[in-house]
């Protein structure tokens, strides 16, 4: 090796998960490789591997053990806390404290050494306004029936008198409901277009990147007022308590009443500023690779 020559870091990411969000951030973490990054297939090869954690807290952590041992350093990208089965901070510590550093959108700097606090983002010249005729009241997508709350929207559409879309899987055969299974990109930035709101709804916590992308696309997210929620949407965003379901569709089927609020383009650089990809995995590769 010539003397001063920098060594290449071998990164693993690039697990497939059945997450439109998660798989939203590896393909951001692909495409934004810095060139002394190098990305491989297997993790026994890698110097640095990151670790994208949804739950299952003992099996992360033994994992991450077995890192360690074998002389490896992590990262860890926190999706989810409240709705695990480990809510409480401090089962967390090992996987926390030993990681090379922790992202999340999650404000967790207090129990956390190392920590990078940063949202989800979009890309803006997939996801864009187009010259569309709002068709639905509202859209849904995702697996989680009860989770990311799709019943509540779908019974408050039929109470408001209005259509939703759903892009996922086929729940029921309601008329009032038209489901998209497997879509494009560009085929989802028509639906978003389509759409006067699109639901973001997740109970316990969340990001809900696809509350980004239909900002992009002109329509209004609906999330709940949490803290997690708030923190990165204040000002985009129509808000509702996070109640029980009875409540939750009472909420929806006022919202759906009223005149929706249109989106500007003031909105849209917006939240073209807040959620930059290259901002953020700037940040991420700059802690990787200290």
């Amino acid at each position: 090796m010539v003397m001063g020559e920098r060594i290449n870091m071998n990164i693993y990411y690039n697990i497939k998960f059945k997450s439109y969000g998660i798989n939203r951030v590896i393909s951001a973490l692909s495409e934004s490789l810095p060139k002394d990054v190098v990305s491989t297939n297997d993790p026994s090869n890698a110097d640095l591997v990151i670790l994208h954690v949804i739950g299952r807290n003992q099996h992360v952590t033994k994992y991450a053990r077995q890192l360690k041992d074998e002389g490896k350093e992590y990262v860890v990208i926190q999706y989810s806390l409240e709705s695990t089965r480990n809510p409480d901070t401090q089962d967390w510590e090992y996987l926390w404290n030993n990681a090379k550093f922790v992202w999340s959108y999650y404000d967790l700097g207090k129990y956390i050494s190392s920590f990078y606090h940063a949202p989800l983002a979009s890309n803006p010249s997939v996801f864009y306004k187009e010259n569309q005729t709002k068709k639905y009241l509202v859209g849904t997508n995702g697996n989680c029936y009860k989770e990311e709350c799709i019943g509540e929207n779908q019974l408050a559409t039929w109470q408001a008198g209005g259509k939703s879309l759903h892009v996922g899987e086929r729940f029921n055969s309601d008329p009032i409901v038209e489901y998209f299974p497997n879509v494009s990109d560009d085929e989802f930035r028509t639906l978003y277009n389509l759409c006067n709101y699109f639901s973001c709804l997740r109970r316990k916590d969340g990001f809900e990147i696809v509350a980004i992308e239909s900002l992009l696309c002109g329509t209004r997210p609906i999330m709940f007022d949490t803290p997690n929620y708030r923190q990165w949407f204040d000002g985009l965003a129509e808000f509702i308590p996070e109640a029980s379901v009875g409540e939750t569709v009472g909420n929806l089927k006022r919202l759906f009443k009223k005149e929706p609020r249109s989106v500007t383009n003031e909105e849209i650089e917006e939240t073209k500023r807040r959620f930059n990809w290259q901002t953020i995995e700037k940040g991420f590769w700059e802690k990787c690779t200290i």
